[in-house]
């Protein structure tokens, strides 16, 4: 049903998901460049995997050259994109293909899906009987449509800055508020049979093709390897005191030197021969809650107390714990 056979061109699904239906579309012609937006990471990521250009971005965020690509494939998710205020509220499907549009190049082909009832709307039937001509429309094979009840439009965009509105398009789109008017249509594989449409060679490097919103990785491994900020980490590491090296001025007191083993200031191996052991010096601290009761009130008073416990082990392996 689609030609490539033109040439180079480039091809754009801006809701792209994993990007199957669009490397399925493209499968067998290396001229065919294709792109994706994809907003979930889990989702763009394995849309990378399968297409040439992806971007893990919201569309409403992409930075897109106008008139660009060969052909456009618009599958939209089906919620509400608000405006200003709830009265105000716009379909995303309306929204999307106003966008999906600008992209396209003239004379490009739009795939276009979205719900049979929706072409009904009066926005998007307008729209598509103004700017789109050599239409098709085609509902899913009879074990898909029944779920989702979904119409694929087939369109090649007007050429001309100015568009002539068809009426006559415009009321068989309304005709699609008639669930019975969608079940009559021909499936995509009937039309697959009758019709082809040529897609038009372009440029496949598209010149702008990016988002607004920089993805946060790429700060990470910026920072990393900035190198003011491996002067703050080499500047805010905790700095490490060689106890080998320091020797007192005048001999320890019994209490100085209780608390350097408490504080682990001479944690480690002393000693040697006979008196070789091991000593680590601990504070624990607990509460010790009191009350005090008056005539009319009472009193509770909360104190810390330290206590100092030291280890010793011997190298016979005999523990030893003063405290």
């Amino acid at each position: 049903m689609l030609d490539f056979s033109t040439g180079e061109t480039a091809i754009l699904d801006p809701c792209c998901g994993e990007g199957a239906i669009l490397s399925f579309l493209a499968e067998g012609n290396d001229e065919v460049i294709t792109y994706g937006v994809e907003i979930e990471k889990r989702r763009a990521k394995a849309a990378k995997a399968v297409l040439n250009n992806v971007i893990e971005a919201p569309i409403e965020s992409m930075i897109i050259s106008n008139d660009a690509f060969g052909m456009i494939l618009l599958n939209p998710p089906y919620d509400f994109s608000m405006k200003t205020t709830d009265e105000d509220a716009e379909r995303k499907e309306y929204t999307e293909l106003k966008r999906a549009t600008k992209y396209l190049m003239p004379g490009g082909l739009l795939i276009y899906i979205i719900p049979a009832y929706r072409y009904a709307d009066s926005k998007i039937a307008r729209f598509l009987a103004t700017h789109f001509n050599e239409m098709s429309v085609a509902r899913f094979t009879d074990e898909d449509y029944s779920d989702y009840k979904q119409v694929v439009f087939f369109g090649k965009k007007k050429r001309g800055n100015i568009k002539q509105f068809s009426e006559e398009i415009y009321n068989v789109f309304l005709q699609f508020a008639n669930e019975d008017f969608a079940n009559n249509l021909k499936d995509l594989e009937t039309l697959s049979n009758e019709r082809t449409y040529s897609i038009p060679q372009c440029n496949g490097e598209i010149s702008t093709f990016y988002t607004r919103l920089e993805n946060k990785n790429v700060f990470i491994e910026s920072i990393k390897t900035n190198k003011q900020f491996q002067a703050f980490i080499e500047r805010t590491k905790p700095k490490t005191i060689d106890h080998s090296s320091l020797k007192p001025i005048l001999p320890l007191a019994q209490g100085q030197l209780a608390l350097l083993l408490a504080s682990g200031a001479i944690n480690g191996v002393l000693g040697s021969g006979d008196n070789l052991h091991v000593v680590q010096g601990l504070e624990n601290v607990s509460k010790i809650v009191t009350e005090e009761e008056s005539e009319h009130s009472v009193t509770t008073k909360v104190r810390m107390k330290r206590e100092i416990s030291v280890k010793i082990i011997t190298p016979a392996g005999t523990v030893k714990k003063l405290s």
